[in-house]
């Protein structure tokens, strides 16, 4: 006869995602290196139109007058230094989380570009710097995960938000962006282009802000390419007197650096290690991209697609260039490697990742994964369970296995507790902690739990009842 107890229970489970019929970037289980492809503007697709820069200048000059702001500066006349314009939300891991997909245009001739270093990170008439997030933008502008921030104080002369911030190229061009424009002591105009919906800053026209506060979330609104911002720079009240606040040997417009801290030309470093059930999806713009990853693999285990016990090890990595080589390595909880192999990059990018399916250590405990390119390091921690089902300690300190069936899952799962039942509420949360699916009043001692059109991902299930204690179990589930 079953014994009634009441006890709160926490489950870890995986929903995976099935090989997909449409076209998205996916690897096999071996190597695999690949440039990080996202859409860029171009001449016929500028992230602002010279109609737009006439409709903002009228904006803009309107209210400095109606404010009484003096910006009749001239270009190259400047007392204000500008600070980086982004910055990780505290949420954000991973080691960065950004490259310049294009600088300022300097080549004044219509059919040819360069930028500030003489280099091709542009396009043909290009005005401002554009500073794309990755990896999974879109899943980073979903979690707002990159902030836009004033680069330097002063005051808003002109904003704008509520426009649809999914744009791809291709969309449509002189299309309205969310937008936020600073003017600084000196009269200088900073501009924050293709901001993210309903997150640009409440403050209103007129209103003062200080360097390094949170205008916005990065997205992709306007005449956009994707996740990214246009950061603009005018040294006066018109385009005409844009400047780039990059300095170097093609910068004809200005002599001199305008940031505080000249970040160089390339950054050769790894932006991101991670650990993931099976291989990432990236479908086309604007779909949010599948990442498949976690930090918690019971064994036994087996990701889709790969061999039993095996995952997939990733490193994005900015600024790679051809015959260089990124060492990795897994470390054991104490720190020494578990495993460790290198891979010579085939192919110069400016975005790029590899990945590799590598074996799971089959020991309980936390592990780390780094990644190593030009002597910049990033680590990812993740643990190993040995047990895809834990046994339940209840309220008497006896204990009940749990049986966890189909496992792994696609449609449903069923948890089966047999020698108790249970009496109270299940709670699933999503990976962000969402509630996402709440089941009220059930007393027995089975649960199943229906997939619902769920997305792939990790998942969290809690049974919540009275008078318990408020033990934590992880347990292993996939599709």
């Amino acid at each position: 006869m079953n014994t009634k107890i009441t006890l709160s229970l926490l489950l870890f489970l995986f929903i995976y995602s099935k090989i997909s019929t449409a076209q998205p970037t996916t690897f096999d289980s071996g190597i695999s290196e690949k440039e990080y492809v996202l859409q860029k503007n171009d001449v016929q697709h500028p992230c602002i139109t010279s109609e737009q820069y006439s409709i903002i200048e009228s904006r803009c000059n309107e209210h400095a007058k109606q404010l009484s702001i003096d910006n009749l500066k001239a270009a190259g006349k400047t007392s204000v230094l500008l600070n980086w314009p982004l910055k990780a939300s505290v949420k954000l891991t991973d080691c960065s989380y950004y490259y310049i997909s294009a600088h300022v245009d300097h080549d004044n001739a219509t059919t040819t570009y360069k930028d500030y270093n003489c280099g091709n990170i542009t396009y043909d008439g290009h005005k401002g710097t554009d500073i794309a997030i990755g990896p999974f933008p879109f899943t980073k502008m979903d979690s707002n995960s990159v902030e836009i921030i004033a680069a330097a104080a002063g005051t808003i002369i002109d904003k704008h938000d509520g426009e649809f911030d999914r744009n791809c190229v291709g969309t449509g061009t002189n299309l309205p962006a969310n937008y936020v424009i600073i003017q600084h002591s000196d009269g200088s105009r900073a501009l924050y282009w293709h901001m993210k919906s309903g997150k640009v800053t409440t403050k209103a026209i007129g209103q003062a802000v200080t360097a390094g506060e949170t205008i916005g979330i990065v997205g992709s609104s306007g005449s956009s390419s994707g996740a990214h911002m246009h950061f603009e720079v005018w040294a006066g009240s018109t385009v005409s007197t844009l400047v780039d606040p990059f300095s170097g040997t093609c910068n004809l417009i200005n002599a001199t650096s305008w940031w505080n801290s000249q970040k160089p030309y390339t950054e050769p470093s790894i932006v991101k290690a991670s650990v993931h059930i099976t291989d990432i999806v990236i479908p086309p713009c604007p779909t949010t991209e599948t990442t498949n990853e976690s930090t918690t693999y019971a064994i036994p285990f087996q990701g889709p697609g790969l061999s039993p016990g095996y995952a997939k090890f990733y490193v994005f990595m900015r600024n790679t260039t051809s015959a260089t080589t990124v060492d990795m390595s897994i470390l054991n909880p104490d720190m020494t490697v578990f495993n460790s192999w290198s891979y010579t990059l085939v192919n110069t990018n400016n975005f790029s990742y590899a990945g590799f399916s590598k074996k799971l250590p089959t020991t309980a405990g936390k592990y780390y994964f780094k990644g190593t390119y030009n002597g910049i390091s990033c680590m990812q921690a993740f643990d190993v369970t040995t047990s895809s089902t834990t046994a339940i300690t209840n309220l008497d300190n006896k204990t009940n296995d749990v049986k966890i069936f189909p496992n792994p899952f696609d449609k449903y799962v069923t948890i089966k507790f047999e020698k108790y039942v249970i009496e109270g509420e299940m709670l699933l949360y999503n990976q962000y902690g969402q509630l996402v699916k709440r089941i009220k009043d059930f007393t027995g001692n089975e649960w199943r739990i229906d997939r619902d059109g769920l997305a792939a991902g990790i998942y969290f299930i809690q049974f919540n009842s009275s008078n318990s204690s408020s033990n934590k179990y992880k347990l292993f589930i996939a599709d």
